[in-house]
This record gives structure tokens, C-alpha cells and sequence, in this order.
């Protein structure tokens, strides 16, 4: 099932500025899958390449260092990379174009190369499972038992069916997470924390494992709407987001966030004993599916509803000719009238927007003799924030007044 999810204003207050000011279509990330398989389709592959495993005329787009580490960095790098990426393509023969659902597909396969491409290291992942006492709980198989000659009180790793996939990782971690912290608290023993890297580390020790018998893991995106319904149930008591903030919660905008997947795994786990000595009995339980939808929420409110300078907007507006095509000669030049777009723009619609009018946009500015217009991930950020507050409320090409 595609889980490009497209929600309207009226059903998804979670994920929107106040109603008031847009009635537009929101677009978030889709199916990595699907992304994946759009990479080859529409010639990305020609170009790129994935970990050594494709072309070499751009980036490898597996190297962290070659990889856009937000939403807001990769619409930047594809909205400067476009002039050349169409020479190229023209070279070759290609005329590829993404719509926003394409786009939104493409994005989640990006942030899925987040988790591929922080590789662990399994040796320093058997130090960790010793040290940081997963071994006194849990036996590698059925076989083992303890120095005392007792049964292992944790279910044996060969069991584990969820370390393939980090987000069910973390649902089982957290699920889990009471009963350890009832036990080392009767033991004296403190937390065992951990770092993103070392949750890495972990995990390609457990997945390297003949016992696990572990797939090659996959991120798939969950439901935000639904991850909006567990954040209110499960979370809300204690936390919250930007101008809902009160002054007893914690602004979730305001502390800085994963730069990969596993960190929600480690950040999760290591928030677990302050939410357990606060809850009690009243923990929550995490049913399945519950995590990726939560984190899918997160990833939403952190990465595409963040908020730039509007008035700064207005200026690089300004400064990057935006204002000379699309009001004082857009009846000539016959661009686009951004106010009334259908979809509130986001790194997502102003990477589909340039893969549909780009090439137009780059011919009107060599007409008018115009540098084609850079941006940097700020600038990217203030610039959809100028443009979202102007739009007219409409709703799939409806007035919403």
C-alpha cells in the first residue's frame, strides 16, 4: 500500500499552522519503496549512485558526506543542482518530471539512506550487548543458561524478530522498557544509556547474527495522522510543539532531533525511566505500529512545518527575481500565480515544483539575463514561509472562504 498521504487542513490540525491561515493541501513523505524504485525509473541512477551501485557522473547519494541531512538541505541542493542536472540529462537523451506525490516517494527514500548509511560496527555492538547489560537478560539462544544455572529472564535473541527494522526495534524496546527498569531498580543498577551510534552498533551485531537470521532492514514511513492520535494519548501530558508549548511542557522544537532513524530508537529508550517513574502503572503500551506512526508525526511537525522568517522571505523574494516573474511580468512570462496554489509549500512541492517548470523557469531567466536563482537551506526555509503566508485559502482548487 502507497502511504503518500496527502491530508486536508479541516482533518489534520496536528500537522498545520492555524486554520485560518491555509486551507491548502499538506504533502508529506511517501513510500520508500516506491522512492526507490523512482530512483531508477526516472534516471536518478544514471547520474547517482547508492553506495557504489550506479553511475558516477554526480554525488554518490550513499556517502554521508555527499547526502543532504534535511528536508530543507536536500530541497536546496535539488533546486541549485538543476541547471546542471538538465544539461545533463538533455546529453543524454532524458526529460524526466516528479508530481508531489512522486517527490514526497522520493524524499522518503532519501531519509531511508539515513539509516543505511550510518554504518554500525558489530564488534563494538558485542561489546555493548555485554556491557550494557542486555547478556545478564537475554541468551543468544534457547541453549545457554546463566552462571547461576537459572533460565535467562529475557526472551533469547534467536527469537527477535524486529531487529530487520529499527522502528520495531524501538516499539519492542519501549514496550520492554518497564519491566527492565522495575528490575535494575530493585537491583541498584543504573539505566543503560545509549548513543544513536551505539544503538547502531547494536543493531548490526544483533542483525549479523546466524541466530537472528535478520533481513536487510527497510524504512517505510507510518501513518502521521495516526502517529498524532498516539503523540496526544501517549505524550501530550508532558510535551509539546512550538506555539502550543505551555510553560509545564516540553517544546519538542526547541530540543534538537535524530540526525538518523536509530536515533528515535536511542532517544526513546533513554527517555524510558523518567516517563515510567512519572506514569507508573499508567506507562504506555505501544501497540503495533504505534512507534513508526509516532515517529512519522515527528519527523512531520520537526522537519516540514518548520517555521523561517517571513519578512526575510519577502526580501529573497525580492532579491532572487522571484517577484519579476511570478507578479510584475507574470502575465508575459506566463509563470505561476504562487498565491493560489493548491498544496502549502514545503521542501516536498518546491522540489516537485522544479521538476516540472524548471527547465521553463531556467529559460525565462536566460531571456531576461537573469543568474539562475540559488538558494541555501535557510533561504530555502524563509522563503516558504513568505510564500505559505500569502497563499489564498483554497482546497484542491476550491476558495475555502
Amino acid at each position: 500500500m502507497t502511504r503518500f498521504l496527502v491530508f486536508f487542513a479541516a482533518l489534520l490540525t496536528p500537522f498545520l499552522l492555524p486554520l485560518a491561515l491555509s486551507a491548502q493541501i499538506e504533502i508529506i513523505p511517501g513510500s520508500s519503496a516506491n522512492g526507490q524504485e523512482l530512483f531508477r525509473h526516472k534516471g536518478c541512477i544514471e547520474c547517482h549512485a547508492f553506495q557504489g551501485v550506479g553511475a558516477n557522473a554526480a554525488p554518490d547519494l550513499g556517502r554521508p558526506n555527499e547526502r543532504p541531512r534535511t528536508p530543507m538541505q536536500l530541497a536546496s541542493a535539488l533546486w541549485n543542482h538543476g541547471p546542471r542536472m538538465w544539461r545533463t540529462q538533455d546529453a543524454q537523451g532524458l526529460r524526466p518530471s516528479l508530481d508531489s506525490k512522486e517527490t514526497a516517494d522520493l524524499f522518503a527514500y532519501f531519509y531511508s539512506l539515513s539509516y543505511f548509511s550510518a554504518p554500525g560496527n558489530p564488534g563494538r555492538g558485542a561489546g555493548l550487548f555485554e556491557t550494557k547489560g542486555c547478556a545478564d537478560c537475554h541468551e543468544i539462544t534457547t541453549s545457554s543458561v546463566t552462571r547461576s544455572g537459572q533460565r535467562f529472564a529475557g526472551p533469547p535473541v534467536s527469537t527477535w524478530e524486529d531487529v530487520k527494522d529499527p522502528l520495531g526495534w524501538a516499539e519492542d524496546m519501549w514496550n520492554h522498557a518497564g519491566k527492565v527498569f522495575e528490575e535494575r531498580s530493585r537491583a541498584g543498577l543504573p539505566w543503560p544509556r545509549f548513543s544513536a551510534q551505539e544503538m547502531i552498533d547494536l543493531l548490526a551485531y544483533l542483525r549479523g547474527l546466524p541466530e537472528a537470521r535478520s533481513q536487510t532492514a527497510m524504512f517505510q514511513p507510518g501513518d502521521p495522522e495516526q502517529g498524532g492520535v498516539t503523540f496526544e494519548r501517549a505524550c501530550e501530558s508532558c510535551h509539546s510543539f512550538g506555539e502550543r508549548t505551555a510553560q509545564t511542557k516540553i517544546d519538542l522544537l526547541k530540543r534538537p532531533g535524530p540526525d538518523v532513524l536509530t536515533g528515535y530508537v536511542a532517544a526513546m529508550w533513554n527517555h524510558a525511566p523518567l516517563m515510567h517513574s512519572r506514569a507508573g502503572a499508567q506507562f504506555p503500551i505501544f501497540g503495533p505500529g504505534d512507534m513508526g506512526n509516532l515517529v512519522a508525526y515527528l519527523f512531520a511537525k520537526r522537519y516540514f512545518n518548520q517555521e523561517g522568517n517571513a519578512a526575510k522571505g519577502a526580501r529573497i523574494f525580492q532579491s532572487k527575481n522571484c517577484v519579476l516573474c511570478h507578479e510584475q511580468r507574470r502575465q508575459q512570462i506566463g509563470a505561476l500565480d504562487l498565491t493560489l496554489s493548491t498544496e502549502r509549500f514545503s521542501p516536498i512541492t518546491m522540489s516537485a515544483a522544479m521538476w516540472r517548470h524548471g527547465r521553463a523557469m531556467l529559460e525565462a531567466t536566460q531571456r531576461e539575463k537573469l543568474a539562475w536563482p540559488e538558494l541555501k537551506p535557510s533561504e530555502m526555509l524563509d522563503l516558504i514561509t513568505y510564500l505559505n503566508s500569502r497563499l489564498v485559502n483554497r482546497l484542491a482548487g476550491i476558495d475555502a472562504h
